[in-house]
């Protein structure tokens, strides 16, 4: 490598340092929507992006901006019976959490979602404790 080239490579490694460490401590300030958008903050949340079925409303956010954080929301679920075109809306109150973090379009942002109904005896389907990525795109 010649010594122009070292120097560029010196050059931009230095400059991506702080940037890299800056990004690790700064506060999460997005989520990503379905079209890998970063959302400041959102009101609403769409967690199955192929066709709208389960999503959130009347998103009050705990914590936000710190590495793990929760909101109390409505959910609507579709029950996809018989079929998901004809199926119907179901709405109860859940508990969203929002963790990890990744670069999403020049801002912080969390990288996975989870939700969890808030009322006893709902049906499993209607608590979903797994983790779901948030590629931003």
């Amino acid at each position: 490598m010649n010594s122009r080239a070292c120097i560029g490579a010196a050059i931009f490694v230095a400059a991506a340092l702080p940037l890299a460490a800056s990004s690790r401590s700064a506060p999460i300030a997005a989520l990503p929507n379905c079209l890998g958008k970063p959302i400041v903050r959102p009101t609403s949340v769409i967690f199955a992006c192929g066709d709208g079925g389960v999503y959130a409303t009347g998103v009050h956010w705990r914590n936000w901006g710190a590495p793990f954080a929760t909101a109390t929301a409505t959910m609507h679920e579709n029950d996809c019976t018989p079929n998901c075109a004809q199926g119907h809306f179901h709405t109860f109150a859940a508990y969203l959490a929002v963790t990890g973090r990744e670069i999403c379009h020049g801002h912080v942002a969390y990288a996975k979602q989870s939700y969890v109904a808030r009322t006893k005896g709902l049906p499993a389907p209607r608590s979903r404790l797994d983790w779901m990525s948030l590629p931003c795109q």
